[in-house]
């Protein structure tokens, strides 16, 4: 990948972090419901960053 290539998926990356830490912030163990609807736009965000990683031409380090 090209430098500019790099810095844009450290960018996507980093917004899709910033997402998550939000969505962590609004976590309210006091209302189920919203707890769960929470989660699954957690895991929606996690799908979506993971797909992204999955997607980059990287070697295997074992």
């Amino acid at each position: 990948m090209t430098r500019m290539e790099t810095s844009r998926v450290r960018e996507v990356l980093a917004l899709h972090i910033g997402s998550l830490r939000e969505q962590a912030s609004h976590l309210n163990e006091d209302n189920f419901e919203q707890m769960e609807r929470d989660l699954r736009a957690m895991e929606r965000s996690v799908r979506e960053a993971r797909s992204l990683i999955e997607g980059l031409p990287h070697r295997n380090q074992k």
